[in-house]
């Protein structure tokens, strides 16, 4: 599965497999679709941000996270 992981339609593929099946996405997988540095996937768990590795939290927790990072573009776009 590693291998599909490298694309868009690759993750979309690894994550409707691991849906159907109701099974955890891998952690790696997860961080992908989160967007979260190979280096700070440690921390990330430790510190709970991923509680769940179920394919719909994940999706759930990537809109989240990419919905604070336009928000917070646009609040530092406005900035002199």
């Amino acid at each position: 599965m590693s291998f599909l992981s490298g694309s868009r339609p690759g993750r979309w593929v690894v994550w409707l497999i691991y849906r159907g099946l109701n099974k955890p996405l891998p952690v790696g997988h997860a961080a992908e679709w989160m967007m979260i540095p190979e280096h700070s996937v440690d921390q990330v768990l430790e510190t709970g941000a991923l509680r769940s590795l179920y394919p719909q939290d994940v999706l759930e927790a990537a809109r989240r996270m990419d919905q604070q990072r336009r928000e917070h573009d646009e609040r530092h776009a406005n900035k002199p």
